[in-house]
């Protein structure tokens, strides 16, 4: 990679914000889904799985509009933890080296340099 390929340290920063966010918001779902799992292991339990922590609806599932049948709580926080990584990568795409790389014909090789850089970053 040439030297003259130089990615901010505040992109970094902001692009590993950005991941560890993402992150969160994933864990998140994913734990309640691992817990679901565990409390309803056999294969016809679907249902309860799907609702859990909730229980499930009194008809069964419908034909209507689509609802996450999580309690609102749990909903309203992985709802906040998806927009908190949304925003955090909004906020890393709008870094001016990304436009810098483009004017300068460099783009690929900036995405290069700056993939390995948080790799590096991610391994420390």
């Amino acid at each position: 990679m040439p030297d003259d390929i130089v990615v901010p340290e505040d992109l970094i920063d902001l692009q590993l914000a950005a991941r560890a966010a993402q992150r969160e918001a994933a864990a998140f779902s994913a734990a309640i889904s691992e817990q679901a799992r565990e409390r309803f292991p056999d294969p016809e339990q679907w249902l309860e799985r799907l609702c859990w922590p909730a229980d499930p609806p009194a008809g069964g599932l419908t034909d209507g509009p689509a609802v996450s049948l999580w309690p609102e709580e749990l909903v309203e926080q992985l709802e906040r933890l998806r927009a908190e990584a949304a925003a955090a990568w909004k906020k890393a795409a709008a870094h001016p080296a990304f436009d810098e790389a483009r004017a300068a014909g460099r783009f690929p090789k900036f995405l290069s340099e700056l993939y390995k850089r948080i790799g590096e970053a991610e391994a420390a």
